[in-house]
């Protein structure tokens, strides 16, 4: 595969990506919404560790698993810093 071709491969995914991080977000902005009506912490250790859990199994490719921990890591980062400034 040529440098083109794969950047190409990667500009695709990444506009696959971004209606799913916005989608990922609206159910965060929910999230919110219920933590603040219920008095309940942004940080909750027991679901951060399942959602690692559960992205971890789904990794075919045991060689990226540590990069796709680090990415959704990112991912929930941003939405607790969301959370944090909207609650």
């Amino acid at each position: 595969m040529q440098l083109e071709e794969a950047r190409q491969i990667i500009d695709r995914v990444n506009m696959e990506l971004v209606p799913l991080i916005e989608q990922r977000m609206d159910a965060v902005v929910e999230v919110t919404r219920y933590k603040r009506e219920h008095g309940l912490p942004v940080y909750d250790e027991a679901r951060e560790q399942a959602v690692f859990d559960k992205v971890s199994a789904r990794v075919q490719n045991r060689d990226y698993e540590e990069s796709v921990r680090k990415v959704f890591q990112a991912i929930m980062d941003v939405a607790k810093e969301y959370e944090e400034s909207h609650l």
